[in-house]
């Protein structure tokens, strides 16, 4: 009996730990812990490449839009477009020019956003290089290879893809190349005699799936990015800056005053 109750034992202490081999040895399952591991890095991979790829390429398109206007207003001929009562831009002409450029970012939204702030801007600018003493440029102006650059009609495309356009009451900023564009300067290697085109175009792109991410990261709980580009072309007609004719751009066109 007591040897029964031995052997009994002995089995009764035997047999978990023959269940711990058959489990260690036991693979059914293994896959799908190892999917369920991997699951929310391989989401996450496949979203962020989602994502860089469809910014990138609305960057690359905004770029497009920059290069198009820059490029399409340069070819303005010294004869009179049928859209325009003379040679040069105008109203009409301009117009068509923006709406054409704003195709370009098809399939990505240019319309107002939900703030109501304008997914796309566009701003055309006329600028010709001045030398000093010659109107509208004074001799005493300090100048940046003895030319300054005089904004001569600056043009913002209409609602709702307008914006602040290129103001005229000053000269031209010259600053470093390596400077990020604006509104008020133009890089120091652009500077030499005649007239230059100037497109400056900005897009703000939110993510499709981190829009939340971005608002929860910023300050003012912004959920986009915004992205600009700056183009600049000589005119391949005109030795002087292309006019603008009928208004309705800023600036004035008198050659003695801005």
């Amino acid at each position: 009996m007591k040897r029964m109750f031995a052997e009994l034992s002995i089995e009764a202490l035997r047999a978990p730990a023959r269940r711990l081999r058959r489990l260690r040895r036991d693979n059914r399952g293994v896959a799908a812990v190892e999917f369920a591991l991997l699951l929310p890095l391989m989401v996450t991979l496949y979203l962020g490449s989602t994502e860089i790829t469809q910014g990138v390429l609305a960057s690359r398109k905004m770029a497009i839009v920059s290069r198009t206007l820059s490029d399409i207003v340069a070819q303005a001929g010294t004869a009179a477009d049928s859209s325009c009562t003379g040679p040069g831009m105008c109203d009409a002409l301009m117009t068509t020019i923006f709406a054409a450029a704003t195709s370009i970012m098809s399939p990505f939204p240019t319309a107002l956003r939900s703030d109501s702030t304008p997914s796309l801007t566009m701003v055309v600018t006329s600028i010709e290089f001045k030398a000093a003493g010659t109107s509208p440029v004074p001799t005493s102006d300090k100048l940046f290879n003895a030319v300054e650059g005089v904004f001569r009609w600056s043009k913002s495309a209409a609602a709702p893809n307008n914006t602040a356009a290129r103001a005229c009451a000053t000269l031209a900023v010259h600053v470093a190349n390596s400077i990020a564009p604006a509104l008020t300067n133009l890089p120091e290697g652009l500077y030499a005699t005649g007239p230059l085109v100037v497109a400056d175009v900005t897009y703000k792109y939110t993510p499709t799936f981190g829009g939340s991410t971005l608002a929860w990261m910023s300050t003012g709980g912004v959920n986009y990015i915004t992205m600009s580009n700056t183009t600049y072309m000589r005119p391949r007609n005109w030795t002087t800056y292309i006019p603008y004719v009928g208004g309705g751009a800023t600036c004035t066109q008198n050659s003695a005053t801005f």
